[in-house]
């Protein structure tokens, strides 16, 4: 069975040869480098693991360049540095999403990984609120929501259709999942309420979502942290996969499954701040991934990943082990 075909049997929620593999690395310092010292380069690791799918990454995103600092339009933010303004984001300058520079990335993960290893290709996609994090910031994003909705809900729009013509794009070069990045939870809780939530991030989202699905794409979800009160509209969005469903935040993946059976297949399992990297002995590690893909990969509807990236520190032979691991016991009869 090809990677994609074996990733698609699954998405679709029957049993293939084995569970679907990925592995959540991209660009990270140390751990790439290690990689590449070991291997040649991160393909030929791709290779040794045989994983099935990759996940592409644009040049660029929708923001064209941040404000210029201590000027009428910008304001500092702990995290990102100067941002703007929310009314002067709303007339911030965008790339154009026609801009055929964005897709150079992308072009070559499907010439490499699709055509020339059998791969399923997922591309990372701008949503609505982690986005307007790097227009405003954080804090001004969560006082925003509370305090000035009808602004934030311009902003959003604005991102998501910048994001839904970025999302045509790709598919019309051979992408076969459009992934979201939108992290609204956090540890035992969201970022915020799930009524905001339904006010103001599901009918940007949807905006992606429809265009989406408008041209028989797929869609994936990630979102770290607990969001377990919005999956009902994750579903109604038409979203098909969701990453990490993270049982380190609160949340129960097999609960989820079982609940969402045939709906929204779970992408992940191996948590990389209690598991993976976290000097488990081999015995211990074994274990983990073992419950894990045993739990979640009957019917299909499970791809075995990261839940986030490999932290700098993590040795390459513990996930090499891992991944041995989770081969063998993800096979079906």
């Amino acid at each position: 069975m090809l990677p994609r075909e074996r990733v698609f049997e699954s998405l679709q929620f029957r049993e293939p040869d084995r569970v679907p593999l990925y592995l959540w690395v991209f660009n990270q310092p140390g751990v790439i480098d290690e990689i590449v010292a070991r291997f040649g380069s991160f393909e030929a690791f791709c290779d040794f693991l045989e994983l099935d799918m990759t996940q592409a990454f644009p040049a660029k995103g929708p923001l064209k360049r941040r404000p210029k600092p201590n000027s009428d339009e910008a304001i500092y933010d702990a995290t990102y540095g100067w941002v703007y303004k929310l009314e002067a984001a709303l007339e911030a300058e965008l790339n154009d999403p026609d801009d055929p520079t964005i897709y150079e990335p992308i072009r070559r993960e499907i010439e490499h990984h699709k055509e020339r290893r059998g791969r399923a290709v997922f591309v990372q996609t701008f949503g609505v609120f982690e986005a307007a994090n790097n227009f405003i910031g954080l804090e001004q994003n969560l006082v925003a929501m509370a305090e000035q909705p009808q602004l934030c809900r311009q902003l959003y729009e604005r991102i998501a259709r910048w994001s839904a013509r970025y999302a045509e794009n790709c598919l019309d070069l051979g992408v076969d999942v459009i992934h979201i990045s939108d992290d609204w939870g956090m540890n035992n809780a969201m970022l915020f309420s799930p009524k905001t939530w339904w006010e103001l991030i599901y009918p940007a989202e949807k905006i992606i979502c429809d265009a989406v699905l408008k041209r028989n794409g797929w869609l994936s979800l990630h979102s770290d942290g607990y969001i377990e009160p919005v999956l009902d509209g994750v579903v109604e969005l038409g979203i098909r996969v969701f990453h990490p469903c993270q049982e380190s935040a609160g949340m129960n993946p097999v609960a989820v499954k079982q609940r969402y059976f045939g709906k929204l297949a779970l992408y992940g399992g191996l948590d990389v701040r209690t598991v993976l990297g976290r000097g488990l002995p081999r015995e211990k590690l074994a274990e983990e991934v073992r419950r894990v893909v045993s739990a979640l990969k009957q019917g299909g509807g499970f791809i075995f990943c990261t839940s986030h990236m490999v932290q700098p520190g993590t040795p390459i032979d513990e996930v090499i082990f891992a991944y041995e691991v989770a081969k063998d016991v993800g096979r079906y009869p």
